[in-house]
């Protein structure tokens, strides 16, 4: 019987503030990736800053929350 246990996390990436993005550096995001989906870009980012942390997507209920997972450390 396995013994591994997982915390879970749920993502809003509805906007840049739920991205933890203040509005002055949403707005120098936006100059940044004028040539770009910026929210898209930035949405990637943190995922994939998510990912280091070790968090793995489970779902996705289409573009504004992602279902996280990751091992607790015993």
């Amino acid at each position: 019987m396995s013994s591994t246990q997982w915390e879970y996390k749920i993502v809003d990436h509805s906007n840049s503030t739920s991205m933890g993005y203040s509005n002055p550096e949403t707005e120098e995001f936006k100059v940044k990736h004028k040539d770009k989906d910026w929210k898209l870009e930035m949405m990637n980012l943190e995922i994939n800053k998510l990912g280091r942390e070790g968090w793995e997507m489970i779902h996705s209920n289409g573009s504004n929350e992602i279902y996280l997972k990751r091992k607790i450390e015993k």
